[in-house]
């Protein structure tokens, strides 16, 4: 490829830029890990003006007030429950007319929460722990930068987008931490720390009585982790990411921090990834050291693939969530052949051929909302991922990641199943997209046809 044809990829690989001001989150939060509490008084500055929105925050906060930014007038709210956006209400202010709403360009917010500290597992539940938990184990606080709210996200309704990601300059206090991490920043020790970022950036809050390691750039944070062991899963990390980077022609972000905590149940454990962050929760001594197993490597494929469908771009409509960790999943499933091995790519291709047997799926082309998936796990993790694999059979790999390429760089306000559809059609010829609409993205049996194509 020549220099010219270099740089146009390049060129074409940036977000888009936007004039505007990022939204900037400000102000001080106390918190307590032995006693599960939260107080906050923050300000959010910079908010675009939008007629239909909500403000989320995780309904286990107590609102004392929202107010205006020269501190002299509260603002009456109301708020509903946000059920499908997070573990929040949704809060907004009226208009004088009551019939529709105001949005200050600052609004102060202040609110207190306090919540179950589980720091035995005696009594605890086998299951009841998830990602929008706002999680006190004992030992410390953990959150994420989305189902957990704990600092307010500005909702716009009319083009389904969450205001997330935010410039910040925070003051955290906690008394009873030894040490305290914030999306975007180095974790500190001590027990008070102001954080600041002037990019947008999602906010991630771990804090408590935990140590935390560097190597090559990267953070382990209550990790259990060696030298040597840092060395090898920063090896890892570090081969994944060039994989995705050379197939997207993107290149990828800031180095990877890993955190890993205990659940707030018995028996849950899981991965989540809230960039750079990738938290692992789970009850093994070992700490993070089980990630260094083989059988965990696709697991990490997924969650780093998330940089990409989540954090370089966040979509919305009722496929925003299905597109998020489908193509995250075969992303993870390209790289489980390339740089792991084929036998644990064909066990998980034929493991998601056997799950999906005998089932019935709504067509993708079909999904009016997400109650549509059905079994979301079943659909967003197995279903899609077998129907971009059967895809990718007719268009080539080539064409494949060209397609995702556009996906992810395509300028758009609604990346729903017409974006989808376009960006496909850039890359192939009519008639093969008429081909697979009909096949794959609209049949009924979509699914059988999908399993011939790779069988």
């Amino acid at each position: 490829m020549n220099k010219i044809l270099v740089l146009a990829a390049l060129l074409f690989s940036l977000p888009t830029l936007s004039s505007e001001l990022p939204i900037k989150l400000s102000g001080t939060i106390q918190i307590s890990v032995n006693n599960g509490t939260i107080d906050a008084n923050f300000q959010l500055e910079n908010i675009p003006k939008l007629k239909n929105y909500l403000i989320l925050l995780n309904s286990g906060f107590n609102i004392q007030y929202l107010r205006n930014q020269e501190d002299t007038t509260n603002y009456t709210f109301d708020k509903i429950y946000s059920n499908g956006l997070s573990d929040s209400f949704g809060y907004f202010i009226p208009d004088s007319t009551g019939e529709g709403k105001l949005l200050p360009s600052t609004i102060q917010f202040k609110y207190t929460g306090k919540f179950p500290v589980i720091s035995s597992m005696d009594k605890a539940s086998d299951r009841g722990d998830w990602k929008g938990n706002i999680a006190f184990n004992g030992k410390s606080i953990r959150t994420d930068d989305f189902q957990t709210a704990w600092y307010p996200i500005l909702y716009d309704i009319e083009k389904d987008k969450q205001y997330r990601e935010l410039a910040y300059k925070i003051d955290v206090t906690c008394l009873d931490c030894k040490s305290i991490y914030v999306n975007g920043n180095k974790p500190i020790s001590g027990t008070r720390a102001v954080f600041k970022k002037d990019q947008a950036s999602p906010l991630t809050l771990f804090a408590g009585d935990f140590e935390f390691s560097d190597k090559n750039g990267s953070y382990y944070l209550n990790s259990s982790l060696t030298e040597i062991q840092m060395s090898k899963l920063g090896e890892l990390t570090a081969s994944f990411e060039q994989y995705y980077q050379d197939k997207l022609s993107i290149p990828y972000g800031e180095n990877v921090v890993y955190i890993h905590t205990t659940p707030t149940s018995k028996k849950d454990s899981w991965l989540f990834v809230s960039y750079p962050s990738i938290v692992a929760i789970n009850h093994d001594k070992g700490g993070l050291s089980s990630l260094l197993d083989e059988k965990f490597k696709p697991f990490i494929a997924h969650e780093l693939a998330h940089y990409y469908f989540g954090d370089y771009r966040t979509f919305n409509s009722e496929l925003g969530d299905m597109f998020h960790e489908s193509f995250s999943e075969y992303l993870a499933l390209k790289l489980t052949r390339q740089l792991i091995d084929d036998k644990t790519y064909f066990k998980n291709i034929n493991q998601k051929l056997v799950q999906v047997e005998g089932k019935t799926f709504t067509a993708i082309k079909n999904i009016d909302n997400t109650a549509d998936y059905g079994n979301r796990n079943l659909y967003v993790y197995t279903y899609v991922p077998v129907i971009w694999l059967a895809i990718e059979k007719e268009i080539g790999e080539e064409k494949m990641w060209q397609w995702l390429h556009k996906m992810l760089t395509v300028k758009t306000e609604q990346t729903d199943y017409t974006f989808m559809i376009k960006t496909l059609a850039s890359v192939i010829e009519n008639e093969q997209l008429d081909f697979i609409e009909k096949t794959y993205l609209s049949h009924k049996n979509a699914v059988n046809n999908a399993k011939a194509a790779l069988q």
